[in-house]
């Protein structure tokens, strides 16, 4: 980022910096031996060096680029700020006499970006971690042996250790694209000026929620993706509606998308695709998922296995090829979100240092997808559980059924809860309002190995969304309520009359 003239938001990414990567900032002298070396400050990384020092571990922590890692700097944090300043953007333009303050909106919207950034840098901060005893290193890390890793002057000694260096940003070769230029969630939040054009190529979660947020902030914008739906691996009606959303919003959607060159025009740049259409835009987003980061660590030296795609091969206990060696996070899993880092960090954590058994293999992973509305899910679909030939029935709520949904004039979404022998739930799909936090109570359940049954006792307020649960838990029962049991009632109430 050019931080020579002032933008919006500048003083924010001053202090934002410090805190992440401080200026002449000094690596500490290795102690002699560490229970614990964590490569990579992200989320995984974090929480592993943290829990462990706390409990009592000499612990190292290296990072190269940002504390924080690509949540805090580029990923989850900015994204979700620009969200909420997207929808504000959408009520101020749906008066016709703000239409004209785009450019304003779009750089207080990016100052804002910066603002939280900033104020959630604290926490992942060089300065909180050495006063939480762990010995921080800023540069480069690289194994010398299975016990030893290097940071540019110093050696660094250690019984066992963490990768946890995730992941980046991935992009297809597309002829012309190096040459025209592009950008990545890992850079985009650095505009400063409102693009009039942008294209995104990648339908997918990023895609999406980049599309609908620059689109409500004035910009013209293109969403492109050779799979023939948006959010190909979400529940095929949870894509539709959010596709016939973005659509109505003015985005132009675009699937079964193939791009056959990507080049420069006078003033802009431009992308072909092979049924001869051409369009123009002046700024291109890749959003076409994650790579791992496993380059540079000489990782082939210690024994750990990698794959290119898949990252560090591990077992169910976090486990390397090198039985010293262990990874957590977008490193090495497939599920690349912060949350999920966080929980591998916790189990990473007790197997290092204390001979633990904890397993991913039991873990239940929900996801969401930020845009308006929200898509959440956890668990299986309906097309996993038929290629698993997994018996079991869906049970759909309308939200537009929904007291709560009236009131506040929000007329799309569904909850979806798929349901197997003897009430185990098996996964669910939420679209809508809140739809993230929607999901968390049927997450709960699932970890728990708590049916749908385990509802019957609760009690929602009113009027909220989360009477979904009700409708679910009564409809099932309902279902339930064979010819035989239906026999015996009326006999009993003709018995009681």
């Amino acid at each position: 980022m050019d931080i020579n003239h002032d933008y919006p938001g500048k003083e924010f990414d001053d202090q934002w910096k410090q805190f992440v990567f401080p200026k002449n900032y000094v690596n500490p002298e290795p102690k002699s031996r560490y229970h614990l070396v964590v490569i990579g400050a992200g989320p995984a990384g974090l929480i592993t060096a943290i829990a462990a020092a706390g409990l009592g571990a000499k612990v190292a922590l290296i990072e190269k680029n940002a504390m924080g890692g690509d949540c805090l700097n580029v990923g989850c944090v900015p994204s979700k700020a620009l969200i909420h300043q997207a929808k504000i953007s959408k009520c101020m333009g749906e008066d016709t006499q703000n239409a004209h303050l785009s450019p304003l909106l779009f750089s207080q919207a990016m100052s804002w970006v910066r603002e939280v950034r900033f104020d959630i840098s604290e926490h992942d901060s060089v300065k909180r971690y050495t006063e939480a005893g762990v010995d921080v290193f800023l540069g480069d890390a690289k194994y010398a042996d299975e016990q030893t890793i290097v940071v540019g002057d110093k050696q660094l000694n250690t019984k066992k250790s963490v990768i946890c260096t995730g992941a980046r940003a991935s992009v297809i070769p597309f002829e012309g694209l190096e040459d025209t230029g592009y950008l990545t969630n890992e850079n985009v939040f650095d505009i400063k000026d409102r693009p009039e054009s942008i294209a995104l190529i990648g339908a997918g979660p990023i895609g999406c929620e980049l599309a609908q947020a620059f689109n409500r902030l004035g910009t013209k914008v293109y969403l492109l993706d050779a799979a023939s739906r948006i959010l190909p691996r979400e529940d095929i009606r949870a894509s539709e509606i959010l596709s016939e959303v973005l659509l109505e919003e003015g985005v132009v959607v675009k699937t079964g998308a193939n791009i056959q060159k990507v080049f420069k025009t006078d003033s802009k740049k431009a992308i072909s695709f092979d049924n001869n259409e051409t369009i123009e835009i002046d700024e291109i987003v890749c959003a076409l998922g994650r790579l791992p980061n496993i380059e540079g660590l000489e990782l082939d030296k210690i024994g750990v296995e990698t794959d290119p795609r898949a990252g560090i091969k591990v077992n169910d206990k976090l486990q390397t090829s090198n039985p010293k060696i262990y990874a957590a996070g977008d490193i090495c899993s497939l599920y690349k979100f912060t949350h999920n880092a966080d929980a591998q960090a916790r189990i990473v954590v007790q197997n290092a240092l204390f001979m633990g058994r904890a397993k991913t293999n039991n873990m239940v992973i929900p996801w969401c997808t930020y845009t308006d509305p929200e898509v959440a899910h956890v668990g299986l679909t309906k097309v996993d559980a038929k290629k698993q030939q997994i018996n079991c029935e869906a049970i759909i709520v309308n939200l537009s059924d929904l007291d709560r949904s009236k009131t506040d004039n929000k007329h799309i979404g569904y909850a979806e809860v798929l349901i197997g022998k003897k009430g185990k739930i098996l996964g669910a799909t939420i679209v809508g309002e809140g739809a993230g936090e929607l999901l968390a109570p049927i997450t709960i359940l699932m970890s728990n190995n708590l049916g749908i049954r385990a509802l019957d006792k609760s009690i929602m307020p009113y009027p909220t969304r989360s009477e979904y649960l009700k409708r679910i838990a009564d409809e099932y029962n309902r279902k339930k309520l064979t010819p035989l049991v239906s026999k015996i009632f009326r006999i009993w109430f003709k018995l009681t009359g």
